[in-house]
């Protein structure tokens, strides 16, 4: 270290020369801070030391609102509008004066500086960089009891994680290591939860160091900081769970420290929050729902995945706005007799209804509100958002779905049994089908109009059209209830001229079997009248005596 530092400069300097350094010289002109925050500068794409573009808007942010130590742009004009050999020695000072030999006052600033000229790009990352010993003696200053030195130093080690050839050098130091005992300590300032979460963002890049992430208890502490006040610490550790559910052996670590109710609760309709967190736990969550049985997970809290048809296919839809009124199911509500004075009941359609009659039930009343929701985004054209899309793009492994609460998810996937696209339709069936594993879920459907379009759909023209409606109907014929209203829309005879005129597979034809064999099942309706009325009340009578 020694023999890299010019000899002038190996004397401590005093105080006021790091104020100078610090702070902005009279005359020295400034630039505007986004001159040397761009994500060109950051993350160097035109040379080859990219990271997660995801990360863009996560790390740029250190620019303009990295906390309490702010970077001024005249502290990083002054070093990079000095000469070379000028610059180079203010580094090599700086860098020398996070050793352990000096005062922690000195310590403290010396990595402040180093930070704030950090932020410059990465020709100034290069130039810390060639200093041996700069990484390790940044880590250090993680163990300092001052927060200025701690964010400082987390900081510029955030920095330096953002480029590709670095981001070993930043692991191997024990920087995870010390982020875990920081990250733990009882008190702790928003700012360094920010950084410090922000260098592990940029580490778990790397599919090596994210197993490494997952594996020194760090998830946990992550799930706990997705309830921390602060929105920017929130979407940092989201960041970082994001990134690790890309490996799929960290699933089970993530899923035993409870990683899915909490990111459940950021996509539910009625929770606000930044659309980079909901991104994240929406991202996280699908890389989860690749397996069956986190699947049924996620939907016991309330979230179903839904297929993304595109936004051409709803191109189709039509909705019927001159129709009389009715529920979902296609029950049609009666109107009152008595007439408006000046005509409103013709022109405005449903004013006119007398709802004292209806007895519209919970369950029936948010099947309403998820089929008036969907049906207004598909007609403004909005249905499937860009930032659906977007994020879509980003797992090619699992493109094309999207995850929505319940009531919106089941209404989505009825508008979609409606629309023309072929692909849409099957995609729809298949997800009904996926999602049909319980009476709640079956029920659902049928509140929300279901069974009518699968039962129009049986004799489609499209085989793979007809495999998924089967298939969604004999997941749904399960119920009793559920078969009722398949015999009432004249199931059971689009069901058997399949069977007779058609050449169909064997699977099809095991599948309509077992719809028919529920259909016309005939202890079905002894089962409905004894066993849902007297007998299953007398047994709940026991069960409460007993």
């Amino acid at each position: 270290m020694t023999a890299t530092i010019p000899g002038q400069l190996l004397l401590k300097p005093p105080n006021y020369v790091l104020k100078g350094v610090l702070q902005t010289p009279v005359g020295v002109k400034t630039r505007k801070a986004n001159n040397f925050c761009t994500p060109s500068n950051l993350f160097f794409s035109n040379h080859g030391y990219g990271v997660n573009p995801r990360l863009c808007s996560g790390i740029t942010r250190a620019c303009n609102d990295g906390g309490g130590q702010q970077s001024s742009p005249a502290d990083v004009d002054l070093l990079k509008d000095s000469s070379s050999n000028t610059a180079d020695g203010y580094i090599a000072l700086f860098v020398r004066m996070l050793g352990l030999d000096h005062d922690p006052l000195d310590q403290e600033q010396a990595v402040i500086a180093l930070w704030k000229y950090s932020l410059g790009g990465k020709q100034c990352l290069d130039m810390i960089m060639q200093f041996r010993g700069s990484v390790n003696l940044t880590v250090n200053l993680l163990k300092s009891e001052s927060d200025a030195a701690c964010e400082a130093a987390a900081g510029l080690l955030r920095m330096i994680s953002s480029v590709n050839m670095y981001r070993d050098l930043v692991a191997v130091s024990g920087a995870i290591e010390e982020i875990n005992g920081i990250l733990r300590r009882s008190s702790l300032s928003p700012n360094v939860k920010e950084q410090s979460l922000s260098m592990l963002w940029n580490l778990s890049v790397d599919e090596k160091l994210r197993n490494k992430i997952a594996n020194s208890d760090l998830v946990p502490l992550l799930i706990k900081f997705l309830e921390d006040e602060e929105v920017r610490v929130k979407e940092a550790a989201g960041g970082v769970l994001a990134n690790l559910a890309l490996t799929a052996s960290n699933h089970n670590n993530m899923i035993e420290a409870g990683v899915i109710p909490k990111l459940a609760m950021f996509l539910k309709t009625e929770v606000e929050g930044s659309k980079i967190i909901k991104n994240e736990a929406r991202n996280v969550l699908l890389e989860l729902a690749k397996d069956e049985y986190n699947k049924i997970l996620i939907m016991e809290e309330g979230l179903l995945l839904i297929p993304l048809v595109g936004a051409a296919a709803y191109k189709s839809f039509r909705p019927a706005l001159y129709s009389l009124p009715s529920l979902p199911d296609g029950t049609k509500i009666e109107q009152n007799p008595r007439p408006s004075r000046y005509g409103a009941s013709e022109l405005l359609l449903g004013l006119n209804i007398d709802y004292s009659n209806a007895k519209i039930e919970e369950k029936t009343m948010k099947a309403i509100v998820g089929r008036t929701r969907q049906q207004f985004l598909a007609r403004i054209g909005a249905i499937e958002t860009e930032e659906e899309n977007k994020s879509s793009r980003e797992f090619p492994s699992n493109p094309r779905f999207t995850l929505l609460p319940w009531m919106d998810g089941v209404a989505r996937l009825v508008l979609i049994l409606g629309l023309e696209d072929e692909s849409a339709i099957a995609r729809a069936a298949d997800a009904i089908a996926d999602v049909s594993i319980n009476e709640h879920m079956r029920g659902s459907f049928k509140e929300a109009g279901a069974i009518n379009p699968l039962v129009r759909l049986i004799n489609h023209p499209s085989d793979t059209v007809k495999l998924a409606v089967i298939r969604a109907i004999q997941r749904l014929s399960i119920s009793n209830e559920l078969c009722q209203r398949l015999q009432a829309e004249n199931a059971l005879y689009s069901l058997i001229y399949l069977l007779c005129n058609s050449d169909i597979s064997s699977s099809l034809t095991r599948m309509i079997l077992d719809i028919l064999t529920r259909i016309l099942d005939p202890s079905k309706e002894m089962k409905s009248k004894f066993y849902n009325g007297p007998l299953r009340r007398h047994r709940v009578q026991q069960e409460m005596q007993g």
